[in-house]
């Protein structure tokens, strides 16, 4: 594949995913609960956003759950458990990152609206 033709698909993958973010961001907003709904738009988000080296070169990126999926039913099963981890990391640091932010409303006593 061409670099130009990587880069536009990889342009064209975020932006739809964007949208599927967007799509989902939606659905789960009449969720009550507030720790599950924003834990379930970081898992969402760590799926579709967490790349990984899809050859064993480490030239070409592509979405872990796809690398990891594609691995798992070749019978690579140690590729498919890297991808996993991969995305259990980016899972595990947005809710770090949600962590800090209600730490940080808290102490300067803001309101979350949403």
């Amino acid at each position: 594949m061409e670099n130009s033709g990587y880069i536009l698909a990889w342009l064209v993958y975020l932006i739809s995913a964007l949208g599927l973010v967007i799509v989902f961001w939606r659905m789960t907003r009449s969720l009550s609960w507030r720790r599950v709904r924003r834990g379930l738009r970081a898992m969402a988000v760590a799926v579709l956003f967490t790349p990984i080296n899809a050859s064993d070169d480490g030239l070409w990126l592509a979405p872990a759950y796809l690398v990891g999926l594609y691995d798992w039913v070749q019978g690579y099963t140690d590729k498919a458990a890297e991808a996993g981890a991969f995305m259990l990391y980016a899972f595990v640091l947005m809710v770090g990152v949600i962590l800090l932010e209600a730490v940080m409303r808290r102490l300067l006593g803001m309101e979350l609206k949403y």
